[in-house]
Parts: C-alpha cells; sequence; structure tokens
C-alpha cells in the first residue's frame, strides 16, 4: 500500500521537473532562438551534458529490465558495458570531430553537404522521426504496464504522467531544461537503485552472502568465447557487437548531437562522450549488483517470483521486489521516482530532437520563416509530437497481438544499422554517392527488419534460462507456460516468446539459425550490409578517377592525412627528401614541409616558403 511519503516523492520528480522548464525558459534569453533552443548558446556546462547524456539513453525498461537480465541469465551481460564503453570511445574520436566543427543544428544537414543531394538528408530524417515516434510510445508504455502490474497504477495514469511532465519542461525550457532535468532525475536513479541493493543485500545475509549465491547458481560466470553468432551472450557479441549497435547512440544520433555541440569547445564535447566511459562502468556495476542482490534475496526464500506466476514480464521483477519486500515508506515512492526519471529523460530527449530536426530538415529549406518563428514552431511541434506518442500508447494498451515494443524495437534495431553504414560510407569513402547511401541503408533496414521480424515470431527460439530457485514455489508457471524476454533492454525491449522448459543452449540451423543470430550483431550487420551495397552501388564513381570528391572537412578526420597521402605526388618526393636530410644537408626542411602544403592546399603555406622555389627544390 502506497504511503504519503511515496507520493510526496513522485510529487517532487513531477513538480521539480516543470520547475526546471518554467526556469529555463525565463532566464538567459527566454528560448526565443533555435540556437539557445536547440543548442543551448552552445555555452553548456561539460559535466551536466555527459550526465545528460548517460540517462538520456537509459529508458525505464533498460533500468527494469538490466537487473532481470542478471537475474536470469547471468553475468553475461555485463560485458555488453564494455561495449558501450568502446562505443563512447570510438564516437569521441571520430563522430564528434566531425560534426561539432561544421557547426550545423541536425546531424542530417550533414549528409547534404557532404552529398550535395537534399534527398540523402530528407530520407535519413524520415526514417529518423518514424521509428522515434514509436520509440516514444514504448518509452511511456512500458514503465507503465510494469508499474500498471505490481504497483496498481493504472495505465492510463501513468501514461499521462510521463506525457504531461515531459511535454511542458521540454516544450518550457529547451534543451537545457532537458539537460538539466536529467542531471536532477539521475539522482532519483541512483538513490533508487542503491535502496534495492542495500537492502537484498541486508536481508541475504550482507554483500559478501550474494556473490556466494551468485556464484553458486552460475550467475557469475562471464565468459562464453564461441565465436557462433546464434549464441545470445559472448564475450564477441557483448564487445565487439554492442560496440557497433551503440554507435549510432553516441555517434550520429541527433539527441547526442545536440549535447555534445552544446559545449563551447571541441576538446569539451569529446569529454562529454569520454566521460560517459566511466559512467556507463558505474553503472553497469550497480545495475548487476541490484540483479545479484535480488536474485541471493530470492534464492535464499527458494522461489523466485516469475517461476511462483506473481509476475508475467522479467521486467516486472524489480517493481514486484518493492511491492512486496519492501514496505517501509518511501521506498515504493523512490523506485516509482526512479522508474519515471527513467521514462522522462527518454521521452523528453526524443522530443526535443524530432521537433528540432523536423523544423530544421523538413520546414525551413521551403519556408522563409524567421529564427523566433522556427522556435515557435519547434515547442508547439514538442507538444504534437507528445500527444501523437501518448495516443499511440494509449492505443496500444488496448491492441491484443504483436505489442507495440515489438514493432518499435524492430524498427529501431534495424534503422540504427542502417545509419551508421550511411555515415561511415560518407564520411569514409570519398568517391561515395548519395545513390549508395540509400540503396545501402534501404538494403540493411530490410535485412535486419527480416531478421527481426524472423526473431519476434519465434523462429529462432527463446533464450535458455539459468536454473530458478523454485524448491519452494507454490505457484509454479509449469513447463508449457509462457513468458516475455527482452533482448535488448538497453535499447528498450524486442519481446520474444519462449517457455521455461527451454533451458538447454540449443542452436538451430537453417532458417531458424538466421532468425536466432543474437540481437546484440543487429548493429554490426546493418551498419555492414549497407557499406556493402553503398559500395556496389558506388562502384562506377570510385573507378572514376575523375569523379568529384568532398572537401576534406566531411570525411572522418583520422583519415584525411592517409587521403592527402595517397593522391598527392608530390608527397613522397617530401618524404625522400626528408629521410636523406642528412646525407644532404643542404636541402631545407622548410622547403620541404612547404611541398607538402602546397601539394595539400594548391597554394604555400606563406610562412614556410615559395611555391616556385619548392617545386623547384623537389624536381617537380
Amino acid at each position: 500500500m502506497m504511503h504519503p511519503v511515496d507520493y510526496a516523492f513522485i510529487a517532487v520528480i513531477c513538480l521539480a521537473s516543470v520547475g526546471i522548464g518554467i526556469v529555463t525558459s525565463c532566464t538567459g534569453g527566454r528560448q526565443k532562438s533555435t540556437k539557445e533552443y536547440v543548442m543551448g548558446n552552445r555555452q553548456m556546462r561539460l559535466l551536466p551534458v555527459a550526465i545528460s547524456i548517460l540517462v538520456s539513453f537509459w529508458s525505464a525498461v533498460a533500468l527494469l529490465g538490466s537487473p532481470a537480465e542478471i537475474f536470469y541469465f547471468g553475468s553475461y551481460y555485463n560485458l555488453t558495458g564494455i561495449g558501450i564503453a568502446l562505443a563512447c570511445l570510438v564516437s569521441a574520436f571520430t563522430f564528434v570531430p566531425l560534426f561539432y566543427p561544421l557547426q550545423i543544428t541536425s546531424i542530417y544537414e550533414y549528409l547534404e553537404l557532404r552529398y550535395n543531394n537534399k534527398f540523402i538528408r530528407y530520407w535519413s530524417t524520415f526514417l529518423y522521426v518514424i521509428t522515434s515516434v514509436l520509440y516514444l510510445a514504448v518509452a511511456q508504455l512500458a514503465p507503465a504496464i510494469a508499474l500498471d502490474a505490481v504497483m496498481n497504477i493504472p495505465q492510463w495514469a501513468g501514461i499521462l504522467i510521463i506525457g504531461v511532465i515531459s511535454v511542458i519542461y521540454t516544450a518550457l525550457g529547451g534543451i537545457k531544461a532537458v539537460i538539466w532535468s536529467d542531471v536532477f532525475q539521475s539522482f532519483f536513479i541512483l538513490v533508487g537503485l542503491l535502496a534495492v541493493v542495500i537492502k537484498a543485500s541486508i536481508d541475504s545475509g550482507g554483500l559478501q552472502n550474494v556473490m556466494d549465491v551468485s556464484s553458486q547458481w552460475g550467475r557469475l560466470e562471464t565468459f562464453d568465447w564461441r565465436a557462433d553468432p546464434r549464441v545470445r551472450l559472448t564475450v564477441w557479441s557483448s564487445t565487439i557487437g554492442v560496440m557497433f549497435g551503440w554507435i549510432p547512440w553516441y555517434g550520429p544520433n541527433q539527441a547526442a548531437f545536440q549535447r555534445f555541440a552544446s559545449l563551447p569547445t571541441l576538446a569539451k564535447a569529446k569529454w562529454s562522450i569520454l566521460l560517459n566511459v566511466l559512467g556507463v562502468i558505474l553503472l553497469f556495476s550497480l545495475l548487476a549488483l541490484t540483479g545479484y542482490a535480488l536474485f541471493a534475496f530470492y534464492a535464499v526464500r527458494g522461489c523466485d517470483p516469475f517461476s511462483n506466476s506473481d509476475i508475467q514480464s522479467i521486467n516486472q521483477l524489480l517493481p514486484i521486489y518493492v511491492k512486496t519486500e519492501l514496505q517501509i515508506p518511501s521506498f515504493g515512492g523512490i523506485l516509482i521516482a526512479c522508474v519515471l526519471s527513467g521514462a522522462f529523460s527518454t521521452t523528453s530527449t526524443v522530443l526535443n530532437s524530432q521537433a528540432a530536426v523536423t523544423v530544421i530538415d523538413f520546414v525551413q529549406p521551403y519556408r522563409n520563416l524567421s529564427d523566433a518563428k522556427a522556435t515557435v514552431l519547434i515547442k508547439w511541434l514538442v507538444v504534437a509530437y507528445g500527444v501523437l506518442g501518448a495516443g499511440i500508447a494509449f492505443a496500444s494498451s488496448f491492441i491484443s497481438g504483436v505489442s507495440l515494443a515489438q514493432i518499435s524495437a524492430s524498427l529501431l534495431n534495424a534503422s540504427t544499422g542502417a545509419t551508421l553504414g550511411v555515415y561511415l560510407l560518407a564520411a569514409c569513402v570519398p568517391k561515395s554517392t548519395w545513390q549508395g547511401a540509400f540503396v545501402g541503408s534501404l538494403a540493411s533496414l530490410i535485412l535486419v527488419g527480416w531478421l527481426c521480424i524472423g526473431a519476434l515470431a519465434g523462429g529462432g527460439g527463446g533464450p535458455a534460462m539459468l536454473p530458478l530457485p523454485d524448491s519452494n514455489c507454490t505457484g509454479l508457471t509449469g513447463a508449457n507456460a509462457t513468458a516475455t524476454w527482452p533482448t535488448s533492454p538497453a535499447s528498450s525491449s524486442v519481446y520474444l516468446t519462449s517457455t521455461l522448459s527451454d533451458r538447454v543452449d540449443e542452436l538451430p540451423v537453417g532458417l531458424d539459425g538466421f532468425y536466432s543470430i543474437s540481437f546484440q550483431w543487429y548493429g554490426l550487420l546493418g551498419a555492414g550490409s549497407c557499406l556493402l551495397v553503398g559500395l556496389l552501388v558506388s562502384l562506377p564513381s570510385l573507378l572514376d578517377a575523375n569523379a568529384p570528391e568532398p572537401d576534406e572537412i566531411y570525411i572522418m578526420p583520422g583519415l584525411r592525412g592517409l587521403l592527402r597521402r595517397l593522391k598527392s605526388p608530390a608527397y613522397n618526393k617530401v618524404q625522400a627528401a626528408q629521410k636523406t636530410q642528412l646525407e644532404a644537408p643542404g636541402f631545407p626542411m622548410e622547403t620541404a614541409t612547404a611541398i607538402w602544403a602546397t601539394a595539400k592546399d594548391g597554394q604555400p603555406d606563406e610562412d614556410l616558403g615559395d611555391e616556385k622555389t619548392a617545386k623547384t627544390a623537389a624536381g617537380i
């Protein structure tokens, strides 16, 4: 039963979020320009931005589902944190220095500048908006279902609270409100998880006993080195596969871009992503401890809630624990505040970014809007998208059959790989064409979408649970009972159907084997197929020595020097001159460097020497 203190916690998280929106709308430039509303005037602070990036991509379902992954499938999931940390490292040194200097507002604008073509920009924006609308609905519906099932909060109330509060503070305060609300909400996420870890550990005999029990039941077995992509969680899929699955979230992602581009310098933009390496490790450690503590608690009792039919989805594990075991005033409120914080953060992030790209990419190129009118339109679109997302969530709660989560996650998994492929093709292959990027992304969507649909239909079977403590259960679900499985808590839940008898790690073959490819490989599969098809379509341009190439500012920073060397006829002569300088001291190093400057820019560097002298010295 809810206590008044619990309601107080819920009120605090809701009112504080709205208050942040009001304050940010009344300070600074009062959110009257797109530069301030969308980019925070590029004067935001490093630590709040880094925290915002961290919590924005961890929805309420992820906070609920990750401990359940540890509980039912073991600590293989912990390795996912390494993959995400690698994604942060890669993004910080590739996509951040690629996008930041361009001073653009939408990352899809980059594609038009790179290919000098509007269609590929509109196509990519359209894909983002469609998937974001469905993702927005899931961000509201999924936590509402979990809270309704175990805490008796009606689904309509959960959807309404999440939707209304998120729309209000996002529409009022823009990116500033979203970032500072994320910082505030991260406190409740931290406190909520810590409360569960501490209480469950105490009830299980202490932290040492928690780890001992988890080890005895196989929850600490981490390393599976098999290279078979059909195995759900392995060292390779959880590191390499997850890395490619998460680069699209930290690199070519509008929400992440708006945050790191809101910082005043490129160095700080890089650090905002690099700090997430530490943040991801800490968050995964806390989520893992939560899973271990919950498992030890139920193992000591001899019965887990899923085996006892107390919950229908493993995502309800954490809420049912709080409802049945934490009858202390404030604990229920803390958990609800934790779940709402995750939902608010994800919802506001999606609302802000999709409204911004709709105006910047679709409206402004055709309508001569003033900056003030464009800002007002973005605010109204935040409201419109919020209503649309809540409406889809409401409607989906009454529709049986394939769930909204299934459809959304399928599109999300398919689109993120395609997005990464498009940007890698654009930034790493100078002579690639927009036709190649478009056809490649289409092929990627079809391939990964087909894989997702086949997996959802049960073609590949479900993942195998580890042994469960059910010796003292009174309401066993039985061998033929069905359960819902989150195949990717971090990306907001694909659900598969399986049976409790499916506890042997049997790997199917044939088409079922294809459908059984681990969800952790979807990102790499999508990006790889997009690149392969994109290269084939771009082949005529790649083979044409006279094909136009973009300005190097649109090429990945790490490749620029290599490309200069490959295409510069003067480079080898300069290298030879530098190598033999000790034997021929009359050849000035300044002149050799000037040759490279001439080959690079077509003009001599005034500080290094005259073009004629440089060419003469090198025998050009």
